[in-house]
């Protein structure tokens, strides 16, 4: 028994030995950790992150690579990565997409082009170190593709739609080109609307509108420049203008804003406007903001700069002028007189809606005799029983409106129409029957918000309704003096701004005679011979004068 104990002994001695020596290379591969980064811990803040994140280079190793990529995505659910076994040589690689950004036609080009999808790649004894680059070869005929060492380039390019290919072996990675996601088809701006002008407006995708643009301008000369703006969101920012046509300075300074700006997230373009505004307190817009893509072509033509933001529909035009912003589209449409009239009707709508209530209120209270007798009465006699004076009674149906008016735009597509209107009246008729206004204050405040909406830009009706209480307010106190004063104060601030250099209210001030022609009215076509003074005085002439049509036989 001790002779068969001894011998079971030295075989379990034999067996437990074997096993050790097999499971030796096992527990290396499944004990293995990557160095992790110090600034990459749980509980590193935003900017310790950062820091450890800038100028990472990539590992010789997958496993490293693979790691460090977790640690800087997290347990991401959207973020992809597919690890398989490239070549007859069965050399690891890996895939990295995030799902939702890449264009699922162009990532199955993508894996046909270097066999992944099948069990080999037909790259016959291919050496692992040079894999890399036959697999590169093999992508630039059938897709983009750049290299990159670096993990920050690495993830920046797959956040953007791009796919990484990486092979263990190398510290390079192969950034290939799938970019596609959902985008807003082109339609007509709803904030626009033209009843004979272009029907398309810009969308979310800076390429979509840049290629809107491209479409109309068919000239080399048509630059467009990009930057990226945001530590965060690294959205994407692209300014266009003609070369040669729109001034160095503009451009030069348009260049240096942009650089100036340090923050960590861009979602639009109202966040550039506040940035590089050149009168960010003033209630009055220095930058026209547009959905239009025949309004940016027409000032691009002009000797302006246009500038696009990734995910946003509004396309910045500088430098702007006080007239651009009550010009529509409609009025280069239409002939001359039709147009000229529309025109000059805007202007006077835009001071009724600054001015009339003020001056009602102002007239009421200190200048009655300006009034004819019957009016007057017929006012007074409707009156009769409003236990409030007359500024009280604006001041109020002015704030209903103004409530209602937001409201209307709140409230759903469907039903916020029929609200605000139908809110008007009852309020309207209600506060007439119960003696607390007076039919004059509600006629004056329902053509006084009428005519705000004649105004193309809803910056500037923003502006004009809160200019409307100031005017209020100085004709209760003042009368017609305090009235008059505003617009003085509102003249002496519109004279003093600039937009980018740019005067705010040329061509009226400066007065530039030849600038009329398309800024108080707009003249035929055949009459707008040369660009604006001030813009486009690099290349002034547009056409040759002497194109006006005539009748057949007839000479002047």
């Amino acid at each position: 028994m001790s002779i068969k104990s001894g011998l079971l002994q030295k075989l379990a001695r034999v067996l437990l030995r074997k096993i050790k020596n097999t499971r030796k290379p096992n527990a290396k591969k499944t004990d293995w950790k990557p160095k992790e980064l110090p600034g990459l811990g749980d509980f590193n803040d935003l900017s310790q992150r950062e820091k450890a994140f800038q100028d990472l280079p990539l590992s010789n190793r997958l496993e490293d690579n693979l790691q460090l990529f977790r640690q800087v995505t997290g347990e991401s659910y959207d973020v992809n990565i597919q690890e398989f076994q490239s070549g007859p040589e069965k050399v690891p690689a890996a895939l990295l997409y995030i799902d939702g950004l890449v264009d699922t036609n162009a990532l199955e080009i993508t894996l046909h082009s270097v066999k992944v999808d099948i069990f080999l790649t037909n790259m016959d004894e291919v050496h692992k170190k040079n894999i890399f680059e036959t697999t590169r070869r093999r992508l630039l005929s059938v897709i983009e593709s750049r290299t990159t060492g670096n993990m920050a380039e690495l993830y920046y390019g797959i956040s953007i739609g791009r796919t990484a290919l990486l092979f263990d072996g190398t510290a390079r990675a192969l950034i290939c080109e799938t970019q596609g996601w959902n985008v807003r088809e082109v339609s007509e701006p709803s904030a626009e609307a033209s009843i004979r002008g272009v029907r398309e407006g810009f969308v979310e995708s800076i390429r979509t509108n840049t290629s809107l643009v491209r479409r109309r301008i068919r000239s080399p000369n048509l630059w467009i420049e990009s930057m990226e703006i945001g530590s965060l969101s690294k959205t994407e920012l692209a300014f266009a203008y003609i070369k040669g046509l729109v001034g160095e300075e503009i451009l030069g300074e348009l260049r240096s804003r942009l650089k100036n700006i340090k923050v960590d997230g861009i979602l639009g373009s109202g966040y550039i406007e506040d940035y590089i505004s050149d009168n960010p307190c003033s209630l009055f817009p220095s930058l026209l903001s547009t959905e239009r893509v025949d309004r940016v072509v027409g000032n691009l033509l002009e000797g302006r700069v246009a500038i696009f933001v990734n995910g946003s529909s509004f396309a910045l035009i500088i430098p702007a002028g006080f007239d651009s912003f009550l010009q529509a589209p409609d009025d280069y449409f239409e002939p001359f007189p039709l147009g000229a009239f529309i025109r000059v009707l805007r202007y006077i709508s835009f001071f009724i809606a600054l001015f009339l209530p003020g001056i009602y209120v102002a007239v009421l209270t200190f200048h009655p005799e300006l009034l004819p007798v019957p009016l007057l009465l017929r006012i007074q006699a409707a009156r009769e029983g409003v236990p409030f004076p007359v500024v009280v009674e604006t001041l109020f149906m002015e704030i209903v409106f103004e409530v209602l008016r937001e409201a209307g735009v709140r409230l759903p597509m469907i039903v916020g129409p029929a609200i605000s209107i139908v809110g008007a009246l009852v309020l309207g008729d209600a506060a007439i029957r119960a003696g607390i206004v007076s039919p004059g204050v509600v006629i004056i405040v329902a053509f006084t918000a009428i005519a705000s909406f004649t105004i193309p830009s809803f910056t500037l009706g923003l502006a004009a309704r809160i200019l409307r209480f100031l005017m209020l307010f100085l004709g209760a106190a003042f009368g017609l003096l305090g009235v008059q004063f505003g617009l003085l104060v509102l003249l002496i601030h519109l004279v003093s701004m600039r937009s980018f250099g740019y005067p705010y209210m040329a061509p009226f001030a400066p007065f530039i005679w030849g600038d009329m022609k398309d800024s108080l009215v707009n003249l035929f076509w055949w009459k707008q011979v040369y660009r604006p003074k001030l813009l486009g005085y690099r290349e002034p002439r547009r056409q040759p004068p002497g194109q006006k049509p005539q009748q057949p036989g007839k000479k002047e």
